[in-house]
């Protein structure tokens, strides 16, 4: 079987490593490469130009349909003033390898605009594209997603029985079992061997590739250095709206846990969504009276932070931000209704017999316990059934349900870049990870 992975910076390296195992099994595996700073050691591996800055200047091409949904997704133009002119250049690249290698399947993630221009030519292609990522529940488990969606593939038959489901049902919420990312480092992991985001050295290799052209992927430093300041300015604007604007007495809550971006979970998945001060802002204009918005920060608060959210959370009448000290179990005891978009609180909720809704993919189907939304006006209709009693909690059965579908859709291992988290570059997580992208891949070619 022959093997494509997309270069996607550091998880490049678990992903050599991932090709290495497949190699030693009878696989062939191929490259394709943006950045080529990140070039692995292979022997098969295309690395596309950048394109010259004439010809940059020459298009007047318009981007096809197909791509639109790329462009929405694209981090660089959402948040750091890029633009699409090299689109056509990377199209044309990537399906002549494609057409060139004939894979029967594609590994990489769904974040960079690259990978998207991939993805979108393995759809019109048939061929099927994988993107391995962690979900923040069960723990030490990831899916396989399709394409750029949240479709998990694959089947685990190793479920754990429905007592100790009811029993992770409870971990979960109580908190004793929390998301990987959210666990701090126990100080046994493996001697690192790659830069530690955010380093001396780190930053000196995406400075290398930067003044090598890469400028698609990789924003100016003075400009990335200019939207951190503006995480702290805005964190800290945050902390004194909190002082000066208070959420109402005797009215009934709706909670809303901002997002992180950029991130896939909802620049790519949840993308009709993404833009998050507008959809607080129509989440606040539709409560009834008597019903009040609360916002939470993220705890990796990034570039969601923005003037234009600060001015919600200050201006509008129904809307108020939370404490960045206040915990997710104090701001859940509080809250009458949850709305997400593809965030984990989603599961958090059901299990916790909170009720939530979903706007976006997620594991969490619609039905006890959640109600999946195609508008943000239809929250009415849900403030509704909780005012007269009519919501529907997951009962234990659903409860079960929920945990076993989040082990039949993952698999045991991890899944990341070595440099965030060293322990995926573990000899037996590779080959675990490598044994079932395999037999994932039987079941899909």
């Amino acid at each position: 079987m022959k093997f494509a992975f997309v270069e996607n910076r550091y998880k490049t390296i678990f992903w050599s490593a991932i090709a290495e195992t497949l190699k030693l099994s009878g696989h062939t595996t191929t490259w394709l490469v943006q950045n080529p700073v990140f070039a692995p050691a292979d022997e098969s591996v295309c690395v596309v130009p950048f394109p010259r800055r004439t010809a940059l200047a020459e298009v007047t091409e318009y981007i096809s349909d197909n791509l639109n949904w790329v462009k929405s997704g694209d981090r660089f133009i959402n948040y750091f003033g890029g633009n699409d002119r090299h689109y056509s250049h990377y199209e044309r690249a990537i399906k002549q390898w494609l057409d060139f290698e004939q894979p029967d399947v594609v590994i990489g993630e769904s974040t960079l605009f690259h990978e998207l221009i991939v993805i979108e030519q393995c759809l019109s292609k048939g061929i099927p594209y994988f993107h391995p990522s962690m979900p923040g529940y069960p723990g030490a488990r990831y899916s396989v997603y399709s394409y750029a969606s949240k479709e998990p593939l694959g089947y685990n038959r190793a479920v754990p029985s429905e007592a100790d489901c009811l029993l992770i049902a409870e971990a979960i919420r109580k908190r004793e079992k929390i998301p990987d990312y959210m666990i701090p480092p126990s100080g046994k992991e493996p001697e690192r061997t790659h830069p530690m985001p955010g380093s001396l050295l780190d930053r000196f290799i995406i400075l290398r590739g930067y003044l090598m052209g890469e400028r698609y992927n990789t924003p100016a430093p003075w400009r990335k250095w200019l939207l951190d300041r503006q995480v702290k300015l805005h964190l800290a604007m945050w902390e004194q709206i909190v002082l000066t604007k208070f959420a109402p007495k005797g009215v009934r809550f709706v909670l809303y846990p901002l997002q992180m971006q950029p991130e896939a979970n909802l620049d790519v998945w949840g993308q009709p969504f993404r833009d998050q001060v507008k959809l607080i802002r129509e989440i606040a204009d539709h409560l009834p009276d008597g019903w009040h918005l609360l916002v939470k920060a993220n705890p990796k608060s990034k570039y969601e932070l923005s003037a234009d959210l600060l001015s919600v959370l200050q201006q509008h009448p129904k809307v108020s931000p939370i404490a960045l000290s206040e915990t997710m179990v104090e701001v859940l005891h509080r809250a009458d209704l949850v709305v997400t978009v593809t965030g984990t609180v989603a599961v958090e909720c059901v299990l916790s017999w909170k009720p939530v809704v979903q706007l976006g993919e997620g594991i969490v189907e619609d039905g006890a316990g959640c109600m999946r939304l195609g508008e943000v006006t239809e929250i009415l209709d849900v403030i509704r059934l909780i005012e007269t009693g009519g919501f529907t909690s997951a009962s234990d059965a659903d409860r079960i349900r929920l945990v076993k579908r989040l082990y039949s859709t993952t698999f045991s291992g991890t899944v990341s870049d070595p440099a965030s988290f060293p322990n995926v570059m573990a000899g037996e997580n590779v080959k675990a990870v490598a044994h079932t992208l395999v037999e994932v891949a039987k079941q899909c070619v």
